[in-house]
């Protein structure tokens, strides 16, 4: 006996009909997030660029205009500040101030302009250019490895034709969220690698379920049962369990992204996008192109329908 269900097995919603209106709605919004990429660019944090990341805490409560005002004053009218509490006595100050002589990182020049007994500096992180540049190589590496041995899963688990749905989706999860970074032009840093990450396997996860429902119905009724008709009736029948199971996370994340505020507040909302863009990119993204992979592997002549019992 199920405990608590939302939507009812016997649902019967036509999502295969609505395939082409939503593969068209993705396409323009890929395009516009690769383009918004090779034009606009990413914000890229420190984590990627190099510079400086300091905790500071003032005496005096200070207002956070008073402080930016002051990096600007150091020759930094790019860094960012964010207040770590309600006092107005500890900041985030992030940026690149230029060096001169022996007083040449950022929090030296702090003190300097302040006055050690006004303000203390809690924790610096220096990232230099060099290896600024060997994270953005890794953390991209990191995101088509992430991809690949997904794809290269769900091939020998499943079959053939399921894994380019499942990548085609992975990438389109990931390409759209990045859009978000381009539109917002947050600080993309190692944070936002992990939030795709994050995104590409929560996405992964639906789209395995229904896949699996899938290949549960074709033991039940043999690979002579239609493939369209097939994944519409496994979306349906895990339906209650993907609105339960997103709605839940989105509700648990929500808090974190309106009351929490720096890092943390940028992987949260991006955590957001991603719930919303991972289930839809397993109903309109993965499980069509499972169908149009079937369609032409029938005109090729080559086998249709592998069903995995193991």
């Amino acid at each position: 006996m199920k405990f608590f269900q939302i939507i009812p097995d016997n649902t019967n919603i036509d999502f295969i009909g609505k395939f082409p209106l939503f593969i068209a709605i993705s396409l323009i919004s890929v395009g516009a997030a690769l383009f918004g990429i090779f034009t606009r660019g990413f914000n890229f944090g420190v984590d990627f660029t190099g510079g400086t990341v300091v905790t500071a805490k003032f005496t005096n409560p200070t207002p956070i205009d008073d402080v930016r005002n002051m990096i600007e004053s150091l020759g930094d009218r790019s860094a960012t500040v964010v207040s770590m509490d309600e006092t107005q006595n500890e900041y985030l100050i992030t940026g690149n101030a230029p060096a001169d002589g022996k007083n040449a990182t950022l929090p030296a020049r702090i003190i300097e302009k302040v006055g050690p007994t006004n303000v203390t500096i809690l924790q610096a992180d220096i990232v230099g250019p060099k290896v600024g540049a060997e994270l953005k190589t890794s953390a991209m590496r990191s995101l088509v490895y992430a991809i690949l041995m997904i794809t290269i899963y769900i091939w020998f688990r499943f079959d053939f034709k399921f894994a380019p749905g499942a990548t085609v989706a992975l990438a389109h999860d990931t390409i759209v969220a990045s859009g978000y970074y381009i539109i917002t032009q947050q600080e993309f840093d190692i944070t936002a690698v992990a939030a795709l990450l994050t995104i590409a396997g929560y996405g992964v996860n639906d789209t395995i379920v229904i896949y699996d429902r899938v290949r549960e119905l074709f033991k039940q009724g043999g690979d002579a049962l239609p493939l369209g008709p097939t994944i519409n009736k496994a979306i349906n029948m895990t339906l209650s369990r993907t609105v339960m199971t997103a709605g839940l996370t989105f509700l648990s994340i929500l808090p974190v992204a309106i009351f929490c505020e720096g890092p943390i507040q940028d992987f949260a909302e991006t955590m957001l996008i991603g719930i919303l863009i991972g289930t839809y990119s397993t109903y309109y993204i993965a499980a069509p192109m499972t169908i149009y992979v079937d369609r032409w592997m029938k005109k090729r002549g080559g086998p249709t329908r592998r069903v995995v019992t193991t």
